[in-house]
């Protein structure tokens, strides 16, 4: 059992008699997520913070505040000690000096709204929920979606990156045949249509080769670009051959590593299964259609 009432603490609201640090009631959750693995729960709610927990030490993680917005009620943990009185907080544009004033505001009106009523918006999180990868997740709160995630999607990766890496050099190296090289130039530039234009342009007797060269740094951002590729590509087996050397070669440290790959092999895994029932489907459609080509074939060859 796993005991957050504690951790969800923390802002005190307008109305509120007591500090934040000794209101903890009227905190709670009302949104929890489990991450695909089971090890991981996202706890969010009435409460600035959202949680995240170990299930199996029953510990807190790390906690997020979902919104530094000053303007909404239950941001801050301390009010303005000028606007409280004994009877609780005070607030000068609410309370008119005159609360006879039913003076009219609006041409033609015979008489204002004597009821009229002004809301603070609360701080708060109405949903929860992980990613299937597990490395990311996002929360729906009264600013909005939040999405949280552990990997940094760059367009543009400068790591080990010098004046000699360009698109030009890249495809130089491809024409000289040199495509491992090429394929390491083309994952420091992170452009798709160059990646894309290298893992293609390498013949298939080669791939086995191409993919020893990788190193391991390169392992997911290859994966992903693989995926990406596969998805609308005529060309399956030939992917198929490129999915098939790199799990040969680098599986058993992937498999050692598997949280850091586990996005990227999700995404491969995905593209595969979809092509593989996309296949099926059109195989099943044919497999009677050549049963009788096969047939009749053989009936012909036997007169």
């Amino acid at each position: 059992e796993i005991d957050g009432q504690k951790d969800i603490k923390g802002g005190r609201k307008f109305n509120d008699r007591m500090t934040s640090d000794n209101n903890s009631s009227s905190r709670y959750f009302t949104s929890i997520a489990y991450s695909a693995d089971g090890t991981c729960l996202l706890a969010g709610g009435n409460s600035k913070y959202v949680c995240i927990y170990e299930i199996s030490q029953q510990i807190l993680l790390k906690k997020f505040q979902v919104s530094f917005n000053r303007s909404l009620d239950g941001v801050l943990d301390e009010l303005n000690s000028k606007n409280l009185a004994d009877g609780g907080a005070v607030d000068d544009e609410h309370d008119s000096a005159d609360e006879n004033d039913f003076s009219s505001h609006l041409p033609g009106a015979q008489r204002a709204d004597d009821g009229s009523r002004k809301s603070r918006v609360e701080v708060l999180t109405m949903q929860v929920a992980f990613s299937p990868t597990g490395r990311e997740w996002s929360t729906v709160s009264t600013e909005g979606l939040h999405v949280y995630s552990l990997d940094d999607d760059m367009i543009f990766d400068p790591l080990a990156l010098t004046e000699a890496v360009t698109p030009a050099a890249v495809q130089t190296n491809l024409r000289e045949g040199k495509y491992g090289m090429a394929l390491l130039m083309s994952l420091h530039l992170n452009e798709f249509a160059l990646v894309k234009a290298v893992i293609e342009d390498t013949p298939y007797e080669s791939i086995g080769l191409v993919v020893k060269s990788i190193g391991r740094q390169h392992l997911g951002q290859l994966t992903q670009f693989l995926s990406k590729c596969m998805e609308d590509s005529p060309h399956v087996e030939y992917y198929l051959q490129w999915c098939l050397e790199l799990l040969q070669t680098h599986g058993v440290y992937m498999e050692k590593n598997r949280g850091k790959y586990l996005r990227s092999f999700r995404a491969l895994f995905r593209v595969v299964q979809s092509r593989y029932a996309d296949l099926k489907t059109i195989c099943d459609d044919n497999k009677y259609s050549l049963q009788f080509l096969e047939s009749q074939a053989n009936l012909l060859l036997g007169e």
